[in-house]
């Protein structure tokens, strides 16, 4: 600010002028404060460590920013209670000692803002954090199996070693837990070495970009674990990636080590190393967030559940036969079946008993649950021979296989599945469902959570998928609003601007305040513009196999 006089200068206007100016400078800075505070948002981007132990209480500092501390916090598990403590950052977790491995996720909010759902990762056993400098072999930490390291790759060339004794006999397994779950722009790649260096076994992008090595040895040995990693996204740099959002969790042990698990929330087959031949699974029903969890007790590793696809599977059909790996399919239809292809060239074929005339779909889930099928579909007419249909992806940037296919005759129709690019293993696992085809849709939203103003409503933009033909009206609501808030149904039209996507408006009345939640339904309209009874909720994609239906909302100041 400059003061311009048009008088001649006296001292006491000089000095009165810049206590004016002081004064001035004051209020513009203290409203600057205001106003910046006023629109600062809580961010939390991770937790670190990002896993720990059931029956423990562990410090962790939640790392982002935080305008005003302590934050209120949400946790989907009844098992764990978060604590802010006096510092900026951090927090005690406390996890009861009756708390199933698995995944909390954990929102911060403030009286304006939330943050996105983060996940804490819970272990059965103790959580062993590295200690640096541990990038020589010379300087590898010593873990004793079975334990669950946590770290962070924290710059560029940053790399960390372990060290590990195996006995002769033993099956070794590490897993790294790394971009799947904890999101980490991280391409891990794990080595296991010898004491001079040389390596015995190296894994790279074996659970998606997360690595995993399974070694076996018939002599007692001393072993290294290193991990390195290249930024999720190439770029320019040619070497080891790193930052402070490289954070990773590696499971290590010699003993039992679930992988996944085929089947449903009734039933379910598990899959894994060193298991023994029978073995119960256990499954944790789903909350507000995560999807059904199955782990074997003593054993490290679990693995979410996923739900079905409403849109095109019969999951909630009594009729419906799920087929686990290792039963026999005796062609009735609808059905899940389960497997995988496990050997080099392998093509797993499946009849159904088809009726003339029926439309029918068939689908494969693989990729977009985190496993590596790229699935290949061939559907044949069994008596004649001929290809009825086929296909690769069901659509672009979506890797699973799906087809719909029309019965000419009443008859068998076989279903072959394979490999596109030939691969094969453990983790070229599937679920396969057959199905009379019916029209319906999918709806998504592209945020889990939304802040709505007093004085500006708020446009929530649904995606609309529209699955097997659907040709009718679709009636989407908000539906649980927190009070004060109001949202008008929308239709979409079967075709036009509202056939793939509509918004929604949210009012806040001034009486609204605070956090809530919402679920956003679409209802299928019969040709007199009345509901048929089917819904759909919409979703928002937080993990590969794990999809919300509820949405968080705050209610903000002008």
């Amino acid at each position: 600010m400059v003061i311009v006089s048009r008088y001649p200068f006296k001292p006491e206007v000089g000095r009165l002028c810049r206590s004016l100016w002081i004064l001035v400078s004051g209020v513009l800075l203290v409203c600057g404060f205001s106003t910046r505070a006023a629109n600062a948002q809580v961010q939390l981007d991770r937790f670190f460590p990002p896993v720990v132990a059931a029956g423990t209480q562990t410090l962790v500092t939640a790392e982002g920013k935080f305008p005003s501390w302590p934050p209120k916090v949400f946790c989907d598990s009844r098992h764990v209670t978060i604590t802010a403590e006096k510092d900026s950052g951090k927090m005690t977790v406390d996890v009861s000692g009756e708390s199933p491995p698995g995944v909390a996720w954990v929102r911060l909010y403030d009286d304006d803002s939330a943050t996105n759902l983060v996940p804490i990762v819970i272990s059965p056993v103790a959580v062993v954090s590295e200690s640096e400098p541990n990038d020589k072999r010379s300087d590898a930490n010593v873990v004793s199996v079975p334990a669950v390291v946590a770290g962070r790759l924290s710059k560029g060339g940053d790399s960390d070693s372990f060290r590990v004794s195996i006995k002769a006999g033993q099956t070794f397994v590490a897993t790294v837990m790394a971009h799947r779950v904890l999101r980490s722009p991280m391409d891990a790649v794990l080595q296991l070495t010898d004491l001079r260096g040389n390596v015995l076994f190296q894994s790279d992008d074996e659970r998606g970009l997360d690595p995993q090595i399974v070694y076996s040895t018939d002599v007692d040995q001393e072993v290294l674990l290193r991990v390195f990693a290249f930024p999720e996204t190439p770029n320019s740099t040619v070497g080891f990636g790193g930052s402070a959002a490289f954070v990773y969790s590696i499971d290590v042990t010699t003993g039992p080590s679930l992988d996944h698990v085929a089947g449903s929330q009734n039933a379910a087959v598990p899959f894994g190393f060193n298991l023994p031949d029978e073995c119960m699974v256990s499954v944790i029903d789903p909350t507000s967030i995560s999807p059904a969890v199955a782990f074997v007790p003593g054993a490290l590793g679990w693995s979410w559940l996923p739900s079905a696809d409403p849109a095109t599977e019969p999951a909630t059909d009594p009729a419906t036969q799920h087929v686990l790996p290792g039963q026999v399919f005796d062609g009735t239809v609808p059905a899940v079946l389960y497997g995988h292809i496990a050997r080099p060239g392998e093509v797993q074929h499946f009849a159904f008993a088809a009726d003339k005339g029926v439309k029918y779909r068939v689908e494969v889930k693989s990729k977009s649950d985190g496993f590596l099928l790229d699935s290949t579909l061939t559907i044949a007419d069994q008596k004649s021979g001929d290809v009825l249909a086929s296909n690769d992806d069901v659509s672009r940037n979506v890797y699973d296989a799906g087809v719909d296919v029309t019965a000419k005759d009443d008859g068998v129709i076989d279903v072959a599945l394979s490999d596109a690019l030939g691969g094969f293993g453990p983790h070229h696992y599937f679920q396969l469902s057959i199905h009379p085809s019916r029209a319906s849709c999918r709806l998504s939203l592209a945020a889990d959570h939304f802040v709505v103003k007093r004085d500006k409503p708020l446009e929530v933009a649904v995606a609309i998928d529209r699955v097997n033909g659907l040709n009718e009206k679709v009636r989407i609501t908000a539906t649980g609003l927190p009070p004060g808030i109001t949202a008008e149904p929308v239709i979409s039209e079967p075709k036009g601007g509202t056939a793939k996507s509509v918004k929604l408006k949210l009012v806040a009345s001034q009486g609204a305040a605070g956090h809530g939640s919402f679920h956003v339904v679409g209802s299928l309209l019969g040709p007199d513009d009345q509901p048929t009874g089917a819904t759909v909720d919409a979703t928002f994609s937080l993990r590969p196999a794990v999809s919300i239906t509820e949405f968080w909302l705050t209610t903000g100041e002008k």
